[in-house]
């Protein structure tokens, strides 16, 4: 990708492979993957699955739950699907979060996993880093 470009030997010289792979990734992700996500309607062809909808369906898998899912119509979310592809799937549900906010269910999963490693990181409480996170989100 970034080859072609008449610099782009010289960048590829400066940069180590890592730096360069993320480089490429991103220009992806500008290129082709961000469009293609910005062009979805919320609620309409994706969005995040409603806390009533994963009352009446309570053996929905993970996946699911927390990320966002096709729809076949406005407020409809298809009853099995997901998207197949894993950088569009991780766009979408980062959208739909944005778009929908983040869930009461989904906030207490949140703060109960940073409770835990409160508990099992060692140090004066307000230097452990799940302290620091929470610090730095409420600041």
């Amino acid at each position: 990708a970034c080859e072609s470009w008449s610099g782009g030997a010289e960048m590829r010289r400066a940069l180590t492979d890592d730096a360069f792979k993320l480089l490429n990734l991103t220009r992806d992700w500008l290129v082709s993957l961000l469009p293609h996500v910005l062009g979805k309607a919320s609620r309409v062809s994706f969005g995040l699955l409603s806390a009533s909808f994963l009352r009446s369906h309570p053996t929905t898998p993970l996946s699911r739950r927390v990320l966002a899912v096709p729809f076949v119509g406005k407020d409809c979310p298809s009853e099995s699907s997901q998207f197949s592809h894993p950088d569009v799937a991780i766009g979408l549900t980062i959208l739909a979060y944005r778009y929908e906010k983040l869930r009461w269910a989904d906030f207490m999963r949140v703060m109960r996993e940073l409770r835990a490693e409160l508990s099992v990181q060692i140090g004066p409480y307000k230097l452990r880093p799940a302290s620091l996170t929470f610090a730095a989100w409420v600041a």
